[in-house]
């Protein structure tokens, strides 16, 4: 497990929040948008432990859900999760690997993804709901989020100087 100071933990949160509040739609493809709060929960759970990890998507989670008007909670429930899931497996994984940061992240926007998804579809006043876990939406920002995962990663693991030689 890393010692990752949490004051810069949940500073690099604002700043990635204020992205994507702000910066994240110059990454459109087509209605499309990347979720940097996604990847950066998976950034803390992956380094430190499954409490930090569900601490870290809590405020992610909670940061999105007052700042949006639909579902509230919703966001703050499955990032706390997922934080505390990828975190409680985290010692399992070679974490300097792009390629874990790849898969990892692709399957926490698929968790995470798929039900905000549903439920918001469920309000759908044109009929039946689409499935979200079978929308194609979600797979293709799933997609977005893990190449851009790989990336900001590595920005995050030169920013905190995190290897695994350095446990």
């Amino acid at each position: 497990m890393y010692r990752i100071k949490a004051y810069k933990a949940y500073a690099a949160i604002l700043v990635a929040f204020f992205a994507q509040m702000s910066l994240v739609t110059f990454f459109d493809f087509g209605s499309l948008r990347p979720n940097v709060m996604i990847i950066i929960t998976v950034f803390f759970a992956l380094f430190t432990d499954e409490k930090f990890g569900w601490r870290a998507g809590a405020v992610s989670g909670l940061l999105l859900d007052i700042f949006s008007i639909r579902l509230f909670g919703l966001n703050t429930l499955f990032f706390a999760l997922c934080g505390y899931i990828v975190g409680k497996y985290s010692n399992k994984f070679y974490r300097d690997s792009p390629v874990t940061h790849f898969i990892i992240t692709f399957a926490a926007s698929f968790f995470i993804l798929s039900p905000y998804f549903f439920f918001i579809n469920l309000r759908n006043p044109t009929g039946m709901p689409h499935l979200g876990f079978f929308n194609a939406s979600v797979f293709a920002a799933s997609l977005l989020n893990s190449f851009l995962g790989i990336l900001i990663c590595a920005f995050l693991l030169r920013i905190f100087k995190l290897d695994e030689c350095n446990l």
